[in-house]
């Protein structure tokens, strides 16, 4: 037994000093590998940082051609196409705005502009469908207007239709349609008491459909009342508010918020309710053509419908004078 263990202990030495000898060949090789790695990652990076800058600068590329020929269309279109002569057109022969703000100053929209320069896509579809439900005799009101493409597709489509921006910056940049639309498009502090009203009798003009894309949020909640205190004013008994609210944080190159109110949708709802709005949970539009919410493509790079944590659609109606007694 005794000559066994012997053995054994000293098959195990040599096998002990076999690993030691081969240890430091060992550590060589995990040192080679992970120099190897190391340089694997720093190729990685650098086809990384490559294919951002290669993106980026398509990027640039494609936003540029779409600048250049929207500048190059709004030069060329009003003579081609009459547009001076259409009605819809000239919605300032018909109405006009009164206000003593005509400018949201404090707004960090007006102060950096960046944001206000969207809404450049013209959506046809949802514009369309507008018509299929109310008809093609209505008015409309886009509130938040920033480049405008909406009143444009509205008034092409020989709709009455006005936008408002709080900022100035696309019209004295002529930006978008605002060179299109010179008696169609408005600035105005839109937090402040503004009247729509007829030339012909000065009584306010009510609207069959008010929309807003991703303009709530920006608005601080101290002037949301006055806000939609306007909305009300201005919408007819039947007609319709329509828009999307964002849930995500969105802020200027310095770091300054351009959503200032990021509340869920019960918030809003009842925000809504006090002044005398109620969101419906069933209506006649299809929510799949809205302007807003339905991305990603261009200018919309968010979808609701997926992603509700993002943001969220609604349409809206006056409340009925049943729902105010209940109330």
């Amino acid at each position: 037994m005794k000559i066994f263990i012997d053995s054994l202990l000293q098959r195990l030495k040599r096998a002990l000093r076999g690993r030691r000898a081969d240890l430091p060949a060992l550590v060589v090789t995990t040192e080679e590998r992970s120099r190897t790695i190391e340089s694997l990652l720093h190729t990685v990076e650098e086809r990384t940082r490559t294919l951002e800058y290669v993106a980026r600068q398509s990027m640039f590329t494609v936003n540029h051609q779409i600048d250049f020929l929207q500048r190059l269309y709004v030069e060329s279109m009003p003579r081609l196409l009459n547009l001076n002569n259409r009605p819809a057109f000239n919605a300032a022969g018909i109405l006009e705005l009164k206000t003593d703000y005509p400018i949201a100053l404090s707004s960090n929209d007006h102060i950096n502009p960046d944001s206000t320069t969207e809404g450049v896509s013209r959506p046809t579809l949802f514009v369309q469908n507008c018509i299929d439900v109310l008809g093609s005799n209505i008015k409309s009101l886009d509130l938040g207007t920033g480049a405008a493409g909406l009143v444009f597709e509205f008034a092409m489509n020989d709709v009455l239709a006005v936008g408002v921006d709080g900022s100035d910056f696309c019209r004295t940049n002529r930006i978008g349609y605002w060179p299109l639309l010179p008696h169609n498009l408005f600035t105005c502090d839109i937090t402040k008491p503004f009247s729509f009203v007829s030339r012909d009798t000065q009584a306010v003009t009510n609207f069959d459909v008010i929309t807003m894309w991703e303009v709530l949020e920006h608005i601080a909640e101290q002037d949301l009342a006055g806000l939609l205190v306007n909305i009300g004013r201005h919408l007819n008994e039947r007609g319709y508010f329509i828009g999307s609210i964002s849930l995500l944080e969105y802020v200027d190159s310095t770091g300054s918020p351009y959503h200032v109110t990021l509340k869920p949708r019960d918030w809003w709802k009842a925000k809504f309710i006090e002044s005398g709005l109620v969101m419906l949970e069933t209506h006649p539009f299809n929510e799949k053509l809205f302007c807003r919410g339905n991305g990603p493509r261009f200018q919309d790079f968010h979808n609701y419908a997926l992603n509700p944590n993002e943001g969220f659609l609604f349409v809206a109606q006056k409340r009925s004078d049943n729902e105010r007694l209940s109330a």
